[in-house]
């Protein structure tokens, strides 16, 4: 089965011009992408042929293998770590490098052309994230305050001592 991304290619082009100028200078493009928990997909971009296909290229330029945590991190960071890449490392690192420079809103795209159901899944694993980091910075935060009180009441402890004798 394969679905065309001629139209969300289009879309994502309209939302950061020059885009598409950008991946079509690394036409014909084939790779694979291997998420743990999800079947093996991949994706053609050529002139002809821009499509998300739900098989393996036996071919392909390179291929993507992915646990869910460095998944969500590319997708949360925009990370994807080099030891994940595999065949022609370059073409990979171009193509992510273009995709990591435009400004979309990612979820109202997956939920205009995928539904409103892989938009909710992203949202909630996006604002589960935003309120871990949150939650860390203020840990953080009260943390530096709490180190901060120790020294000034063992400052006062020494000086109360050297008062004293």
């Amino acid at each position: 089965m394969s679905i065309a991304l001629n139209k969300f290619l289009q879309e994502i082009e309209s939302l950061s011009p020059g885009f598409l100028i950008k991946v079509k200078n690394l036409y014909p493009l084939e790779f694979n992408i291997e998420v743990d928990s999800i079947s093996k997909f991949s994706i053609t971009l050529n002139h002809c042929n821009q499509s998300i296909n739900f098989f393996e290229h036996p071919n392909p330029n390179f291929s993507l293998r992915l646990n869910i945590f460095t998944a969500l991190n590319a997708l949360i960071n925009i990370q994807v770590p080099t030891k994940s890449i595999s065949g022609d490392v370059e073409s990979a690192l171009i193509l992510l490098g273009i995709l990591t420079n435009i400004d979309i809103d990612l979820e109202l795209l997956i939920y205009k052309y995928f539904g409103d159901i892989p938009a909710l899944i992203l949202r909630k694993l996006i604002s589960t994230e935003l309120k871990r980091e949150k939650y860390s910075a203020e840990e953080n935060e009260t943390n530096k305050a709490l180190k901060s009180f120790r020294d000034i009441s063992i400052r006062l402890d020494r000086l109360e001592h050297v008062l004293i004798n």
